[in-house]
């Protein structure tokens, strides 16, 4: 198909290889990510927003920025117990003091201890402090991180939008992934039969089992299962979390309805996103959604869905008969040894019409024909309702059946983006992205555990982790941003 605006799908040796290895210089260090948290200023945002110390009673020691940075740290060090260790060190608390100076004043400074709080007092401060405050800390968190994205140059207005073709920043990535409970025990009390003693063991009450790698190779996991947004351009350390959620229920269709929860929050603090990345969570119902909030969805076709018959059109004497395949329309064509094959039509344009409250999308078909080509339009992505704006027909003008009264489910038959073309090909491969961010989640936690117990700690650790990585990509842009002014003045 020469005339189709997404392409021909290419064999997997054809495609183009975009893998890159890390080169030593984009290393980053413990110390230097420490650093990175040290000189975020979000964080420094979140403290004003915790509670002051008491009045009456015992006050606290430490301010609550102490808490936050602990907070920040732990992911990077991971554990309390060796983000405690870190602080121990007097030049590294002189450290941490000099930066409480330099962004929240010499007072501020000041008033901090000699000597860095205990691993006891940073446990106090988490359930007292930090997780009744955990909801406030997180919207914070929200905001700031599409500031960061658009200030990073993720997202731009003044960059074209080409439907067939979004460039990488331009576009959401998400998944969830299922750290392990930090037990492996499930039962408080356990009796042993040889010995006949009653043990007493710590267990986790978030923790269930969860089911990963998609439902045919499914592979259990007990732990708590959480969902990341985030977004990126090309090069290491340029990817910015956007959103995290915790996902309760364990089937598949809990976590796509907490994706599209958050794209669609996150659409209207970046509204020059173009589209999400996900996987096979995604059916049409979740595609739906997306579709129109004006946004495009990018996932493989479910393997349960089969060809369907779409309608008949008699633009000419011979008539076409078209089928839906693949997530896009083709023709029943009748070959020479007598059966019938679905040819793909090509899409020759991708229309996108926004509305004040909804948007809809269009693959403009070109059907070749022995009697001339026919232009077609047909409607994607989104499937119909009587309360949706009703088609007519072009020959009568009579108002035609809505999707759901015809008992057609369009958007999960008609993708925007049909999976076998080349930019499904080009663009699909950006959700190994959120793997990335999954293995990065997994080496932040202590022997691959999960270092809290409960869902409220555990939001504040992960948190924390979004914290931290997004510190190392706010300095990583700083350096570059410092480094292209000076090659100017040099130039």
């Amino acid at each position: 198909m020469p005339d189709d605006i997404f392409g021909s799908p290419r064999p997997q040796l054809e495609r183009p290889n975009r893998k890159r290895q890390l080169a030593d210089h984009e290393q980053r260090s413990t110390a230097e990510r420490v650093r990175d948290c040290l000189d975020y200023p979000l964080l420094y945002e979140m403290a004003e927003l915790l509670p002051p110390p008491n009045a009456v009673g015992c006050p606290r020691e430490y301010p609550g920025i102490v808490y936050l940075i602990m907070a920040a740290l732990t992911p990077v060090t991971r554990s309390k117990r060796s983000t405690t260790g870190l602080l121990a060190s007097p030049q590294d608390w002189r450290s941490v003091r000099a930066h409480i100076r330099s962004h929240l004043g010499r007072r501020a400074a000041a008033a901090l201890p000699l000597t860095a709080p205990s691993r006891g007092q940073y446990q106090n401060a988490l359930n007292s402090l930090l997780v009744p405050a955990a909801d406030v800390l997180e919207e914070a968190f929200r905001k700031y991180a599409a500031r960061q994205a658009l200030s990073q140059g993720l997202f731009p207005s003044d960059a074209p939008k080409v439907w067939s073709r979004p460039e990488r920043r331009q576009l959401l990535v998400g998944d969830a992934t299922v750290p392990k409970a930090p037990s492996k025990a499930r039962a408080v009390e356990i009796y042993d039969e040889d010995t006949g003693l009653i043990r007493s063991h710590r267990v986790d009450p978030a923790a269930r089992i969860y089911y990963e790698n998609g439902e045919k190779a499914k592979r259990k996991v007990r732990g708590t299962k959480w969902f990341f947004a985030s977004g990126r351009d090309t090069g290491y350390w340029t990817r910015v979390i956007l959103s995290f959620a915790h996902v309760a229920g364990g089937e598949y269709e809990d976590e796509a309805a907490i994706a599209v929860r958050q794209f669609r929050m996150l659409k209207d603090a970046l509204p020059d996103c173009m589209g999400v990345v996900y996987d096979g969570a995604f059916r049409g119902v979740h595609r739906d959604a997306l579709a129109r909030t004006g946004l495009l969805a990018i996932n493989k076709q479910h393997g349960s869905v089969a060809p369907v018959f779409y309608e008949r059109i008699s633009p000419c004497r011979k008539g076409h008969e078209l089928w839906c395949d693949q997530g896009r329309i083709a023709e029943s064509i009748r070959i020479d040894d007598g059966t019938r094959i679905l040819e793909p039509l090509p899409i020759i344009k991708l229309e996108h019409r926004a509305g004040a409250t909804k948007s809809r999308w269009y693959h403009l078909l070109k059907i070749p024909c022995r009697h001339g080509d026919h232009d077609y339009r047909v409607p994607v992505g989104i499937t119909t309702t009587p309360a949706d704006r009703s088609l007519r027909s072009t020959d009568t003008g009579r108002r035609l059946k809505s999707d759901t009264e015809r008992g057609f489910h369009r958007a999960e038959y008609l993708q925007q983006i049909p999976e076998a073309s080349l930019t499904h090909q080009l663009l699909y491969p950006y959700r190994a992205d959120s793997e990335s961010v999954h293995s990065q989640f997994d080496q932040s936690l202590w022997n691959r555990r999960m270092i809290a117990y409960g869902v409220d700690r555990q939001k504040i650790f992960v948190l924390g982790f979004a914290l931290s990585q997004n510190a190392t990509s706010h300095q990583i842009h700083l350096e570059a941003r410092s480094k292209a002014q000076q090659a100017l003045r040099v130039a």
